[in-house]
């Protein structure tokens, strides 16, 4: 049986969903999805932006550019998605 493939919506690269991050945006804020409602995808390579030491600053953009474009808002995205991800794992 094929797996599903799911777009990142950083990068835009194509991955088999089982190697992605899930989250969804509701009332203007991310969260870890629940399986309710519409949801979207990062990839663990875009997530490592988050993680490295030295930040670099276009990266952290694109990220969140990606992240505003998904919940159409401008908001703190990234740290509310540093609080998910530390929550998760």
């Amino acid at each position: 049986m094929k797996k599903p493939i799911r777009t990142c919506i950083v990068c835009r690269n194509k991955f088999e969903q089982n190697v992605l991050l899930r989250f969804k945006s509701k009332d203007k804020k991310i969260h870890a999805f629940d399986n309710k409602g519409r949801s979207f995808y990062i990839c663990k390579e875009c997530i490592s932006i988050l993680e490295e030491e030295t930040e670099n600053t276009k990266n952290i953009k694109k990220l969140e550019k990606a992240l505003c474009r998904e919940c159409k808002n401008k908001d703190n995205y990234i740290g509310q998605l540093k609080e998910i991800l530390t929550h998760v794992r």
